[in-house]
């Protein structure tokens, strides 16, 4: 018995080139990752952005950081990553928001004793 190999035919690869938007709206700071660069000019275009184009093997973004708003610590926040279609991928807070009335308790401290006064 003979095996006959058979070489694959080499596949042509689209282009891998991928877009990187990154807008700010609000103060705060959006990013998207396009493959269609009409798409990315699209988005670019109505959100006034910059469009940063990225090609090779292997690349990745991995992380887009807002040096402008900082944490506690003093380290950039991340940006806030958006979906093809706008929806929210990371959320840009590192930690949840307290609510307004925990946060005006823990200023003016219990309002019984206020009440009673």
């Amino acid at each position: 018995m003979e095996t006959i190999l058979r070489a694959k035919p080499a596949r042509r690869r689209s282009s891998n080139t991928m877009y990187l938007v990154i807008w700010w709206m609000s103060k705060s700071p959006y990013a998207a990752v396009f493959t269609n660069r009409v798409a990315a000019e699209a988005a670019a275009n109505v959100r006034n952005a910059i469009l940063v184009a990225i090609k090779g093997p292997a690349t990745k973004v991995e992380e887009v950081v807002d040096w402008y708003r900082r944490d506690e610590e003093g380290r950039p926040m991340p940006a806030e990553w958006r979906e093809l279609m706008g929806q929210i991928h990371v959320q840009w807070h590192a930690k949840p928001f307290a609510h307004a009335r925990e946060s005006i308790e823990a200023i003016s401290g219990p309002t019984e004793a206020t009440a009673e006064a």
